[in-house]
């Protein structure tokens, strides 16, 4: 789905080159100034870390409840009841799988398993957030994962599958202060202790965020023109970094999405531990899918 970037000076109407509308000027000229600011200032990564806590569904509670203490003082008495409802509400809510799923699973099916006919694969590349803090693996001297493991083992079975390819690593720390291992470390040692060779594996060890994998990976990996990579991540990810690889310059990248959270189907109607933890995941992606877009980090809103 494509659609009109907002930092565009194309029409929205006919697609000639007029300028953005009088009306919306002062909107599209902060948005502008948004992305401007995120590319010369280095500022994406930081402010989208220090302003993640709005996005946790366990804090929206707390959230709703300091406002009915606001419209208390306010003495808007139907609006503070209001909010102390909603926020009791809200986490028993999450636990309803139906609801709560339904957005992840819409992610998760954007983009399908391929079946890989046709030409060789030239390189498969993995993006990072599947280990687990590096301050325990290093600590426990034993490099740790997350339920998101499943992008290492699919990538090491993909390229085992494509002999000759390059398989990619990509991906530093995305913690905004980070100790400890780095991933790349993590993903090393792993590796190490798995006996596969590294011959043809690069490691590469900057990225902080999804866009900086497909920008760094791009520099790294120096594609040739008309090759063929495939782009393992967990699949509710995948749409943000298809679109991120687009926008960094990427060509004939193909999605392998692994890690899903949903099935086609769901037996279970109530569970407030995965509602919650599948609230968090969608969320999150679609929070970023839309940021990323303002930013310039994607073509499309949602690849």
């Amino acid at each position: 789905m494509r659609l009109w970037h907002p930092c565009s000076k194309t029409s929205r109407t006919d697609g000639t080159r007029e300028g953005l509308a009088a009306s919306d000027g002062v909107m599209w000229v902060c948005v502008a100034l948004f992305q401007q600011n995120c590319q010369e200032w280095g500022m994406f990564f930081t402010v989208s870390k220090l302003l993640a806590i709005l996005v946790e569904p366990l804090v929206w509670p707390y959230l709703l409840l300091v406002l009915a203490l606001i419209m208390r003082w306010r003495r808007r008495r139907r609006i503070m009841k209001s909010c102390v409802g909603a926020a009791l509400l809200l986490p028993l809510l999450y636990g309803f799988l139906p609801l709560s799923t339904a957005p992840l699973r819409y992610l998760e099916d954007r983009h399908d398993i391929p079946a890989l006919t046709g030409p060789p694969v030239d390189g498969v590349i993995v993006l990072g957030g599947h280990t687990a803090w590096g301050e325990i693996s290093q600590s426990r001297d034993q490099p740790q994962q997350t339920r998101a493991a499943d992008r290492l083992t699919k990538g090491l079975m993909l390229h085992r599958l494509n002999p000759g390819s390059t398989l990619l690593f990509t991906g530093y720390d995305g913690r905004l202060t980070p100790t400890g291992w780095s991933e790349a470390e993590t993903v090393r040692q792993l590796i190490a202790e798995l006996g596969v060779a590294d011959d043809d594996i690069i490691y590469e060890s900057t990225s902080r965020n999804t866009y900086q994998n497909a920008v760094n990976s791009l520099t790294v990996a120096v594609p040739q023109p008309g090759s063929r990579w495939l782009l393992v991540t967990s699949a509710a990810h995948m749409p943000r970094a298809m679109g991120s690889f687009a926008a960094a310059g990427w060509e004939n990248i193909i999605p392998y999405p692994v890690d899903f959270q949903t099935g086609t189907t769901s037996a279970s109607v109530y569970d407030m531990g995965v509602g919650t933890a599948s609230v968090r995941i969608w969320v999150k992606e679609y929070v970023g899918l839309a940021a990323y877009w303002l930013a310039g980090r994607s073509a499309t809103l949602f690849p």
